[in-house]
């Protein structure tokens, strides 16, 4: 009876110690699966954060993307506005080119018609003046010769040609002229280079002593003085008619 009581506290004993190791496991697995609950809890609140943060960077995305589709839309659109003025602004350009084109070459007609105009006025105020200022110079020798507007062939080489507004004549003079509506030193020098040649063109004049005569509307006095030196005779308009401006001056 002993023994069996003896046993029985011992089964008691393991018993109690199996409880409380029970107990403990059952704490401790109760410990763990409330850990692992609250790390469920954080890791859904950090999925659920992720989620949110990752919502709104794809709206903030979706909403970049929308507004460079807006930029680009209307940059293109620009572009396309840009463009079609820079093509008008081309077409109108090459409108204006070919105006300014055709306004200069108008001009330029106008212009040459008003030097042809006021040159074949020059001309027909010297012929008939001619004989008075050729009376002028061919001192005791008449007159034999008057011609305006003369051109003439070289006697060896027909290809050349001279042209002569004014050619009078005596037995021992020639007067050769040339009327300019703007005269200058560099055209007083190619009509000095043409009364070089004139002896070649004439050959009957060959012996003759020639006086240049240059005529125009009017001269510039500096120019008058550069005549002079070159003995050139400067024929403009005085008070009432065409008169030799540098007359006795060589």
């Amino acid at each position: 009876m002993a023994i069996l009581e003896h046993r029985v506290s011992r089964l008691e004993e393991v018993l109690e110690r199996y409880i409380e190791h029970s107990e403990a496991a059952m704490a401790a697995v109760r410990e763990e699966v409330a850990e692992i609950r609250a790390q469920q809890v954080r890791f859904d609140q950090e999925v659920l954060q992720m989620r949110r943060e990752s919502e709104a960077r794809w709206k903030r995305f979706d909403q970049d993307r929308k507004e460079s589709e807006d930029r680009w839309k209307k940059f293109e659109e620009q572009a396309e506005k840009d463009r079609q003025q820079a093509e008008k602004d081309r077409q109108q350009a090459e409108k204006d080119r070919q105006q300014a084109e055709k306004d200069r070459r108008d001009f330029n007609k106008r212009m040459a018609e008003i030097a042809d105009r006021v040159g074949r006025f020059v001309e027909d105020m010297v012929h008939p003046n001619a004989s008075r200022i050729a009376g002028k110079l061919f001192v005791g020798d008449p007159i034999e010769t008057l011609a305006i507007r003369v051109k003439r062939r070289h006697p060896q080489e027909p290809s050349r040609i001279i042209e002569v507004d004014l050619l009078v004549a005596g037995s021992h003079h020639l007067l050769i002229g040339e009327a300019k509506s703007t005269p200058t030193v560099e055209k007083t020098n190619a009509f000095l280079e043409k009364v070089s040649e004139v002896a070649e063109f004439f050959p009957e004049y060959a012996r003759h002593r020639v006086l240049p005569l240059l005529a125009s509307v009017s001269f510039d006095p500096s120019l008058v003085a550069y005549l002079s030196r070159q003995k050139v005779y400067a024929l403009g308009f005085g008070d009432h008619t065409m008169e030799l401006l540098n007359e006795g001056a060589f």
